[in-house]
Parts: C-alpha cells; sequence; structure tokens
C-alpha cells in the first residue's frame, strides 16, 4: 500500500504534464478565435510619409512606437480569458486616426503562453490564433501593400 502510495506521488507530476490541459487550451484559443480574431478593417487610409520607410514599405517598428500624440497610432490592450495554468490572453490592436476619433481597423489574437513542467521535453511551445504578426497584418490590411 504504501509502495502505492509513493509510485503516486512520483509519477502525479509526470502524468499531469501530458497535455490535455494544454490540448484544451489550444481548442479554446481556436474557438475564441473563431469568434472575432484576425483583422477587422473599418477604413483605409494613405500611408503617411513618417511611416514609410526609404524603399517605400511600411516601417513597423516607427509605428508600434505612434502615441495618441501621432496623426495615425496605436491602441493595445490585453485581456485575460483563462487566470489559471494553462492561461489564455487576449490582444488587441486598434489603429487610430487622431483628427476624428476613427477606429480604422482592429486585430484580435489569442494566446496560449509557453508551458513548461520543468521536466526535460515536456516543454509546450506557445499558441497564437490567428498569427503573432498583429501589427504587420493589421497595418497592411489598413494602408494597403506597399508600392501599389
Amino acid at each position: 500500500m504504501k509502495a502505492a502510495a509513493i509510485a503516486g506521488l512520483v509519477l502525479a507530476p509526470l502524468l499531469g504534464g501530458c497535455g490535455f490541459d494544454v490540448m484544451y487550451a489550444d481548442w479554446k484559443v481556436n474557438r475564441l478565435c473563431k469568434v472575432d480574431g484576425g483583422v477587422t478593417v473599418f477604413a483605409q487610409e494613405a500611408l503617411p510619409e513618417y511611416l514609410r520607410r526609404e524603399n517605400g514599405e511600411i516601417d513597423l517598428r516607427a509605428l508600434a512606437r505612434t502615441t495618441d500624440r501621432d496623426p495615425i497610432y496605436l491602441v493595445s490592450t490585453d485581456t485575460t480569458i483563462e487566470p489559471r495554468d494553462p492561461t489564455i490572453l487576449r490582444f488587441e490592436y486598434r489603429m487610430m486616426r487622431k483628427r476624428d476619433g476613427a477606429v480604422l481597423g482592429k486585430y484580435v489574437m489569442y494566446l496560449r503562453p509557453n508551458q513548461n513542467t520543468g521536466i526535460p521535453l515536456m516543454h509546450r511551445n506557445a499558441y497564437f490564433c490567428p498569427s503573432a504578426k498583429a501589427v504587420g497584418t493589421l497595418a497592411t490590411a489598413v494602408f494597403g501593400k506597399p508600392n501599389e
């Protein structure tokens, strides 16, 4: 009886990392993503010069550093959907136009962060839906493809 209890204590942490909780969290991320994930464009805008690189491409670093003092700027919010491990987070990026306060577009992404059980080879990479390229996807959708 003692041997079974000791074996249970030893195996419990190992079996806890089997990943059913992570698979369920990934399923929830996919389900949430189908509801409102991805890009939504409300108005298209010409690419402003201060966001244009020398080669005509969108300067994503400059866009990421914009503030509400700029003519076009980004606002980001994050919300914890599932606080218990594995955590699920919702990120929303909105591109705003200062002159009238209009939302030009938004990008919603869901994330289950990396899972580390402390056991080698049981590490789970983060899971995003739809993708982690939020700023670039949103900028291309609102401004159009560069050089067009």
